[in-house]
């Protein structure tokens, strides 16, 4: 409760023209000398106030007892006050007369009180004007003029009109089985009314909420209201509203009461739609990374990649290969690397076309992938038809085996061109890493093996021991 107490400018804090009418009576009073009486009151002033007076005197108790009480003018519980004194009535109103009464008293003047009741009275807001006074004994007298200034419907109402949230109370509709069919608006408030395209919220009520928002039933929205009410729990969900040239994202918070529901709709629109714009521009930014990624993943290809045979190329060769000798020669390691080249490819490409040497390339390039082991070994085409195969912790018998078992897999290998076949074979050359081995040296040394193969018949393996020509021997053998 609040009792908000003026005893200066009180013409001003005036509100009711009957109070602002009964002040200038007291003060006209006032002016021809002596305190303001009783008799002021007189038969007009009664027809015309008589229902919002009070008039009060103070008792034996140190309380104020009600001479008379106007029929508009009940105590908190909604009870008549004559005869009854502020001891016997519901506090929160005798606190309001007691104040009143004894500042009135101690001013010897007017005072107004702008007093606000508990929830459950039917006035909300009162404006009290307090006058002392005599009767013709010459006895203290309080009259008292309370003005209603705001009911609780218009408190509320006022308050649910201006919160930015539209509010709506409706009752459902049932079919002869009992089942909600629809429901019908009980209230709405103003912002419900601007939402739903109306100009008087009178309009609302009454109406069917399928109409009210046609897109109601469709987006969901009202099998969620349908759940509070079978339910009786209240649920918060979003509804996205579509109007005929607009749409709007709303946050429905629906409320059961007790035979029907209480929505309100939060527009979210300006929100939503940055969130939208938000994930739109974070989807662009994914969709720009991953393009970048892929650019820059054809760029390493172009890079590092034979575009043929898809296997690393001379350069990504050299710079794994350097590594990894650098690291074999660090442990103590043994290292193997296997140059091999197709035999007659020339011959190939002149009698099938480059299209059917292409095949054979990209079929060997197959074969030698098989058998690598991942993220140890590593094949590469370093020229036109010449490969080379760097094997890590492989002594020379193991790398022997491995070139032989690559030769004899190449050997059974038919790539069908059109109608015909070819058999394609390759020749290899072994060598070892050394402690003082440099990359070009030892690429140098498994090039002369290979080329004692070639020179010893084609499709065979041989290793650096075996090479006795003289150096410079062999660099031109025949492909």
């Amino acid at each position: 409760m609040l009792n908000e107490v003026f005893t200066a400018d009180i013409e001003v804090r005036l509100r009711s023209g009957e109070a602002s009418y009964l002040l200038r009576l007291y003060r006209k009073e006032r002016a021809q000398g002596g305190q303001g009486t009783i008799a002021m009151l007189t038969s007009e002033v009664m027809k015309a106030y008589g229902s919002h007076l009070v008039v009060l005197e103070q008792n034996g108790e140190g309380g104020f007892a009600f001479l008379y009480a106007g029929a508009r003018v009940p105590d908190h519980d909604g009870q008549a006050l004559t005869g009854k004194s502020t001891s016997s009535i519901a506090p929160e109103t005798a606190e309001l007369y007691r104040i009143g009464c004894q500042e009135a008293h101690e001013q010897n003047d007017a005072v107004c009180i702008n007093h606000i009741t508990k929830p459950k009275c039917l006035v909300h807001h009162w404006e009290c004007l307090f006058l002392p006074m005599e009767d013709s004994a010459h006895r203290r007298m309080f009259v008292a003029l309370c003005m209603p200034r705001e009911n609780k419907d218009d408190f509320l109402r006022n308050m649910l009109d201006n919160t930015p949230e539209a509010m709506i109370a409706a009752t459902p509709v049932r079919d002869q089985h009992g089942e909600v069919m629809d429901a019908v608006v009980l209230y709405a408030n103003k912002t419900a009314a601007r939402l739903s395209g109306h100009l008087d919220t009178n309009k609302l009520v009454g109406t069917s909420m399928m109409g009210l928002f046609g897109d109601v039933a469709t987006a969901g929205a009202w099998a969620r209201n349908l759940t509070v009410l079978r339910s009786g729990k209240a649920a918060q969900f979003e509804f996205h509203h579509r109007f005929q040239t607009d749409s709007r994202w709303l946050r429905v918070s629906s409320m059961p009461t007790k035979d029907g529901v209480l929505a309100s709709f939060h527009d979210i629109t300006t929100q939503k739609r940055a969130q939208l714009e938000l994930e739109h521009q974070k989807k662009m930014l994914m969709d720009e990374m991953e393009q970048r990624r892929g650019l820059e993943q054809e760029l390493w290809a172009l890079a590092h990649l034979d575009p043929l045979t898809s296997l690393p190329n001379r350069r990504a060769f050299r710079e794994s290969a350097l590594v990894k000798l650098a690291e074999s020669q660090t442990a103590h390691r043994p290292l193997a690397l296997i140059s091999l080249d197709i035999d007659h490819f020339k011959h190939i490409n002149d009698a099938y076309g480059h299209g059917a040497g292409d095949t054979v390339l990209r079929r060997v390039a197959d074969v030698l992938q098989a058998p690598l082991r991942p993220n140890t070994d590593m094949a590469a085409r370093v020229g036109g038809e010449e490969f080379a195969v760097i094997l890590p912790d492989t002594d020379i018998d193991s790398a022997i085996a491995f070139a032989e078992k690559l030769r004899r897999r190449i050997e059974q290998t038919v790539v069908v061109v059109g109608e015909h076949e070819i058999r394609p074979t390759i020749s290899l050359g072994v060598a070892m890493c050394r402690k003082s081995t440099n990359l070009d040296e030892l690429m140098d040394r498994s090039d002369r093996a290979l080329y004692t193969a070639k020179r010893s018949g084609r499709n065979k393996v041989c290793t650096e021991i075996e090479v006795q020509a003289k150096p410079g021997d062999g660099s031109t053998a025949a492909a």
